[in-house]
């Protein structure tokens, strides 16, 4: 039997998980307990205001 759920989490991101979650070769526990020791960095975060209107680009 192979053995299962030897990643390095550090470079994984959604898109992999998600496969490596379809494909069988990590489960939901593992996953869990990987999220559980992750730190909040939350209070951390810092908001960054941003102007989305879209604007057409001036002929000339």
């Amino acid at each position: 039997m192979k053995k299962l759920e030897v990643f390095n989490m550090d470079s994984v991101d959604k898109r992999i998980i998600e496969l490596k979650l379809k494909k069988g070769e990590m489960t939901d526990t593992f996953l869990a307990k990987y999220l559980s020791t992750l730190p909040d960095v939350a209070g951390e975060a810092e908001e960054i205001p941003m102007d989305l209107e879209r604007r057409k680009p001036a002929k000339g």
